[in-house]
């Protein structure tokens, strides 16, 4: 039985450049969507990281003012009450009233998600615009020496609570916390105090101190927000000047 066999002729040089410049454009074409594509994901992801610092923004510069207010508001009724002090019109009730409301503060807590996103994601190295990425480094470095301003005043208004227990009655103090309201000053005046409270003079002074230089810490923390809010201010007019029409659509 005869076997015939199929010949194969060599291919040419001209087909084997013809193919390697086709499987070359293959590659390099799918190399270039692959990196565009990459491209798209990243940018997608820089607008989408700095729409939400923008609405952080937002959200801190309200509760800027909301703490603001309650510290200056604290630091009238301060020197209301050492005014008082001073001219020898305060009266038991008044110490109670106003100590125990001094111990009260309110603090500056950032919404932080954008930029704890940004942030984890090693997203400021996709964001080109030099003046975003260093306000944003600024803004959380004002953020950090706020919070350890912060934590000096706790530590001091904490040492004043404790001293309280030498100085204040249980009973007025449990009276006046179960009859606590919402807002700034918490605690209302109570009536008909026990005459002790002025009567030892050294605890009072102490307690006195606390609670004066915890508050006057506010001033310190005023300055320290009004500072944040116009680092945050440039900060989101810069993120809006490059980015408005994505982010508001």
């Amino acid at each position: 039985m005869e076997v015939h066999h199929h010949s194969h002729h060599p291919k040419k040089w001209k087909e084997y450049i013809t193919e390697f410049v086709m499987l070359f454009t293959a590659v390099t074409l799918g190399f270039f969507a692959e990196n565009l594509r990459e491209v798209q994901v990243e940018k997608h992801r820089e607008i989408s990281y700095l729409k939400n610092v923008h609405e952080d923004l937002q959200l801190d510069f309200e509760t800027i003012d909301t703490v603001m207010y309650s510290n200056n508001y604290r630091l009238q009724m301060l020197d209301t009450f050492f005014t008082a002090i001073k001219n020898n019109t305060v009266t038991n009730e008044d110490y109670y009233y106003y100590i125990r409301n001094f111990a009260l503060r309110s603090t500056f807590e950032s919404a932080r998600t954008g930029f704890d996103q940004i942030k984890s994601a090693g997203g400021l190295r996709m964001v080109p615009n030099k003046k975003i990425t260093s306000g944003i480094q600024q803004y959380e470095k004002v953020i950090n020496s706020t919070a350890k301003l912060e934590e000096t005043r706790e530590a001091t208004v904490e040492a004043a609570r404790f001293k309280m227990a030498n100085v204040l009655d249980a009973n007025t103090l449990y009276d006046m916390s179960k009859h606590q309201v919402e807002g700034i000053v918490r605690f209302n005046k109570p009536e008909h105090v026990p005459a002790f409270t002025k009567n030892n003079k050294e605890a009072m002074n102490e307690l006195l101190n606390l609670v004066s230089v915890g508050l006057n810490t506010n001033r310190y923390l005023n300055s320290r927000l009004v500072k944040l809010k116009i680092i945050g201010k440039a900060l989101d007019d810069e993120i809006l000047k490059e980015y408005k029409e994505e982010i508001e659509h």
